[in-house]
């Protein structure tokens, strides 16, 4: 049996090149021109695989290619705007070169690619890419990444077997992408599609109902059916999308939930497919769930598959260079085992491939990842761990006993929209104004006995009512705080009841985001409720905007705590002791209630161009806490109101601000604290 080859020294540069330039192959529109609204995400450009397409046997120089733009016509008349590298030899291999075909993200167009498919073709590849439907210089209307978009993806892959006059390989295609380049293969497959093998990364089988989950329309949705025609084209239902989420009203609302996962969603498609898949996902993929994969992997029963969960750089989500060390070989024993015909061991491995995110954070940007595998499916090796939602901010192992609530207000000026906070960017004096954010229902556990790792996606369950009419919101953020007060966000889970009736009691239980985090021996689990979910680690990705976009009625949502309201994670290394075991022993009810104020130093420090500010209120009383510069010139209003006795943490953006050293001065009654922090840019 012969495995993975060692690639020689000289062309182990083109890992570097890809990573470079593959950028855009997972994201939805890099390089793309503005939407009509919101300004481009700057994370949408943070995508780097982890591979190296492998080069020929006995390569000693890099091959001569030429560069051929064409169109291809489809069956209704489109012009696909198209473009191949084939290399320049005396003498072609037997059957033509291996063929790879790249597809690009949404928004993008063939250029996005053109030169890594240069670059690949001198290491002996023809290779091939094209602008999709609706989509740069190519022709028709986009309907969004469905079957419409597979259905030419076929053509176009009969239009490159067809080309073997010219170096194709027809038994020997690989299709590789992202997002849209992802989704659309899969889809493809389906439908009739045969090529040799298909890379998706970050495109789960629900992708269409993971930007709508549990009724919380993602903000990366807007920003995908926003763009102005220069950059996409699309259909009248498409078209009309963006109109329904900003109406933000139940009919709208219902339509947008009708027709988005029509011709999109493939679920009920994986058993169709035959040809060899490797999926990939990210854990902290802004655009969608990671969990769509942990529920319906097992669906891809025809085909062979291997399968990543971790750090994938699409979408927003960490980067690991330990983990693109291994992506490397992974991707290399792909392509050896179904373009070269040679056996590797990738198909032996275990099925499921992981990683953990966990403390320290590298570079003061992302957390570090711990590799791990499973033969087994990965949501059948971990076991839920329930945590109660208490009195005064207890995160428990029991129920809350008595009948105690907590409030989190929604406070939104009467007439002001959702496209008007659009507009805003959710900052500024008119939004604070008018939006009142709230981040006071903050729930902590005492300390952890043990290291204990998170794989899967949360549960949780609220009981609840609201006096506000139609919709209601809540957005449970999770964070692990360290002994030493060293505080992240790990990931989230999203609910918007869209079907209320105000003073209504119910009950609801839903999934949150996927991950798998490994808390540490003696941090705290802690947990914020919130009507608008922003975290400081999203910044650099969303910058003010929101991961889901808010509801936008006035009322107070009452959850009741008691056992309906929990948290259940599921965790791979409980032990079957009782899960009071796990934790050093359990915060009363008045634990956590300031008996002082108190102002923390903020995290992170030094910190870009975000940070967040935690601080505690031990009565009542009018707060103000501002930021000044070194000349002690105001530069930022954080808090400016009464709040009540509580512990809170506010996020400041410094991206407008030049490097250097601030102050931050927290004023509640007769208690003023000042502390200083550095931005570094």
């Amino acid at each position: 049996m012969m495995y993975a080859i060692r690639i020689p020294v000289s062309f182990r540069h083109l890992f570097c090149v890809a990573l470079i330039l593959l950028t855009s192959l997972l994201t939805l529109t890099t390089n793309s021109q503005e939407r009509r609204v919101l300004g481009k995400p700057k994370g949408l450009n943070s995508w780097k695989p982890s591979f190296l397409l492998p080069s020929p046997y006995g390569l000693q120089t890099l091959d001569s290619v030429v560069r051929t733009d064409f169109t291809i016509t489809l069956r209704d008349g489109v012009q696909i705007d198209a473009l191949k590298y084939v290399p320049v030899r005396q003498n072609p291999p037997a059957g033509g070169y291996l063929t790879v075909i790249m597809h690009h993200g949404y928004g993008d167009n063939k250029e996005t690619l053109a030169e890594f498919c240069r670059l690949q073709a001198q290491y002996g590849y023809y290779t091939m890419t094209f602008s999709v439907r609706g989509q740069g210089n190519s022709g028709g209307l986009s309907n969004l990444i469905s079957t419409l978009e597979a259905d030419d993806l076929i053509e176009i892959v009969n239009w490159v077997k067809a080309d073997s006059v010219n170096g194709s390989n027809p038994s020997r295609i690989l299709i590789m992408g992202g997002s849209q380049g992802g989704a659309v293969p899969m889809i493809a497959a389906a439908r009739g599609l045969q090529v040799a093998a298909i890379i998706n990364s970050v495109a789960p089988p629900d992708f269409a109902s993971s930007w709508i989950e549990n009724g919380s329309i993602k903000t990366t949705l807007l920003w995908t059916v926003e763009y102005t025609p220069d950059t996409a084209r699309y259909n009248s239902l498409v078209d009309r999308m963006s109109d329904w989420i900003y109406a933000d009203t139940k009919p709208y609302w219902d339509s947008l939930a009708h027709y988005l996962p029509q011709g999109r969603d493939f679920v009920n498609l994986l058993p169709n497919i035959t040809i060899p898949v490797l999926v990939e996902a990210a854990w902290q993929d802004k655009f969608f769930n990671a969990d769509g994969w942990m529920l319906h992997i097992d669906k891809i029963t025809n085909a062979p598959m291997t399968s990543y969960l971790g750090a994938v750089q699409g979408h927003g989500a960490d980067h690991s260079p330990t983990e693109d060390i291994w992506h490397m070989e992974w991707f290399n024993n792909w392509f050896y085992e179904w373009l070269w015909d040679i056996r590797t061991p990738i198909m032996s491995q275990a099925k499921y491939q992981y990683a953990s995110t966990t403390f320290p954070v590298v570079n003061g940007r992302w957390f570090t990842f711990v590799h791990d595998s499973s033969h087994a499916l990965l949501r059948n090796i971990s076991t839920p761990m329930r945590l109660y939602f208490k009195r005064n901010g207890v995160l428990g192992t029991t129920p809350q006993t008595g009948n105690h609530t907590r409030v989190v207000k929604n406070s939104v000026t009467s007439g002001y929209t959702l496209q008007q906070a659009i507009y805003d960017e959710f900052k500024g004096p008119n939004f604070n104004a008018k939006f009142r954010v709230d981040t006071t229902a903050v729930f902590t556990s005492s300390p952890l006995t043990t290291d204990l790792k998170w794989l899967g996606a949360p549960v949780v369950s609220v009981n609840y009512k609201s006096s506000a009419n139609t919709f209601m919101q809540l957005n449970y953020q999770i964070y692990e705080v360290l002994p030493s007060g060293e505080k992240r966000f790990v990931n989230r889970a999203n609910f918007t009841d869209r079907n209320y009736v105000r003073n209504s009691v119910r009950c609801v239980t839903f999934r949150g985001h996927a991950h798998s985090h490994i808390f540490k021996a003696g941090s705290r689990i802690q947990i914020i409720i919130t009507n608008l979910d922003r975290a400081h680690t999203d910044y650099e990705f969303f910058e003010t905007n929101p991961f889901v976009l808010p509801v936008m009625k006035n009322g107070n949502h009452t959850i009741s705590l008691n056992s309906f309201s929990y948290i259940d994670f599921p965790i791979v290394n409980a032990s079957s002791s009782p899960v009071s075991l796990l934790f050093q022993d359990e915060m009363t009810e008045n634990t956590l209630q300031p008996e002082r104020f108190s102002l923390s130093q903020n995290y992170p420090n030094p910190f870009n161009p975000s940070t967040m500010i935690e601080y505690s209120i031990a009565k009542a009383e009018k707060v103000e806490l501002k930021v000044y510069d070194l000349l002690g010139r105001e530069v930022a209003t954080l808090v400016n109101e009464i709040q009540a006795p509580g512990s809170y943490n506010v996020t400041f953006n410094a991206k407008n601000l030049s490097s250097g050293v601030y102050f931050y001065r927290l004023t509640a009654g007769g208690f003023t604290d000042i502390k200083r922090m550095v931005l570094v840019k």
